[in-house]
């Protein structure tokens, strides 16, 4: 079935890259891209179904975040974890391909956080297809808060940044996007009436592309608005799916050893698309501890310290949590009674209009640094 699936995936993709972009072809563009989004669900479905995923891929996920290394095989996935999580991983080195064959977790100690990170095996072309061990290791790029990009120098100090275009479009099919978020869209579907359109700003698609390209995607009935501008199609079919996963990613550009290119940080940053990167040597161990600053950094995590009512604050043993948590992401951390028997909290720090302030709501936002005493019902 999934060979069949890809077939025709591979079909669309072909007919996709012939077709001239202007007005009079873009129903039809929209169409094909409505048709290869659905196709590509169907194909995450059956990789997600089947079992039997492989000894090393049922991860469970632990710590205060997960990052999982993906890139092609023997890049230094993992010299680079080893040397991270200080040798406390089973996962194998040797400089030769495909020395991973399992997903590898280890934990990373930084800032008094625990991060999780994931080794997995070497990415190939086709992994989001299912080709090679790529249904298992999607499938764990799925689950993780930060996706950090592996690519190298190569043995003749030359370095092939179309490695990390590859990568991108893997994860892209297998419907991760990277570095982006949803678009603020509105849909309200109704039992009749067709479909209506209203916006807020300068649009790319009009009434009529919008119109056919909800019904390609199943949805004939609805009341539909853009509240922002320049929404594309592509981002209208990622909302109707539903299923995309939005997150970040870190370029790490290893075996600077090897490197015998002119290349300057602007020349990198242009390359990668952002200057969300840092090279090192895991061979030489250069620049091992500022990427471990770099993930705690990327992962925007903050630090909360409890004090227990009538006693001295735990400034020994923070409780981390992400930038944007509320009273009730900390309460569940601690305990799921501890939203139920929730009564306030009292909070010294940056969260708070004066030391000590009182706060009955759950969805009030802390901040890093907040000394928090949480008072349950009696």
């Amino acid at each position: 079935m999934s060979e069949k699936i890809q077939e025709k995936i591979e079909e669309l993709e072909e007919r996709l890259a012939n077709t001239k972009v202007n007005k009079a072809t873009q129903k039809s563009i929209n169409f094909t891209k409505a048709s290869l989004a659905k196709l590509r669900n169907d194909l995450i479905g059956i990789a997600s179904s089947k079992k039997g995923g492989g000894k090393g891929f049922g991860i469970k996920k632990t710590g205060d975040a997960q990052v999982a290394f993906i890139g092609f095989p023997s890049v230094g996935k993992s010299s680079l974890l080893n040397l991270l999580t200080e040798g406390r991983t089973d996962s194998k080195v040797a400089a030769y391909d495909f020395t991973t064959i399992t997903a590898i977790p280890g934990m990373m100690d930084i800032e008094d956080a625990k991060i999780q990170l994931i080794d997995l095996p070497g990415i190939i072309l086709g992994a989001a297809a299912g080709k090679g061990r790529g249904k298992e290791v999607i499938a764990a790029v799925r689950s993780a808060e930060l996706i950090l990009i592996l690519i190298c120098f190569r043995e003749d100090g030359t370095i092939n940044f179309d490695d990390l275009t590859k990568i991108r479009k893997e994860v892209y099919n297998a419907s991760i996007r990277l570095n982006t978020r949803p678009a603020r869209i509105v849909i309200k579907k109704h039992t009749k009436g067709g479909v209506h359109f209203s916006y807020k700003g300068h649009q790319l698609m009009d009434q009529d592309e919008i119109k056919a390209l909800m019904i390609d995607l199943g949805v004939r009935n609805a009341g539909i608005y853009f509240s922002e501008p320049d929404i594309t199609a592509d981002q209208l079919i990622d909302f109707i799916m539903g299923n995309r996963i939005y997150t970040k990613e870190f370029v790490v550009i290893n075996k600077s050893d090897l490197a015998n290119v002119d290349l300057s940080p602007e020349d990198i940053t242009k390359e990668i698309g952002h200057n969300h990167w840092v090279m090192i040597s895991a061979k030489n161990r250069e620049n091992i501890n500022a990427l471990r600053h770099r993930i705690f950094q990327e992962l925007n995590l903050i630090k909360i310290y409890l004090k227990p009512p009538r006693q001295e604050a735990d400034l020994d043993e923070p409780i981390i949590l992400h930038i944007g948590d509320n009273l009730e992401t900390l309460c569940r951390k601690i305990h799921k009674r501890f939203v139920a028997e929730y009564r306030y909290s009292l909070i010294w720090g940056d969260s708070a209009k004066h030391p000590g302030q009182k706060i009955v709501n759950l969805s009030h936002v802390i901040k890093d640094g907040d000394i928090i005493s949480i008072y349950l019902k009696r």
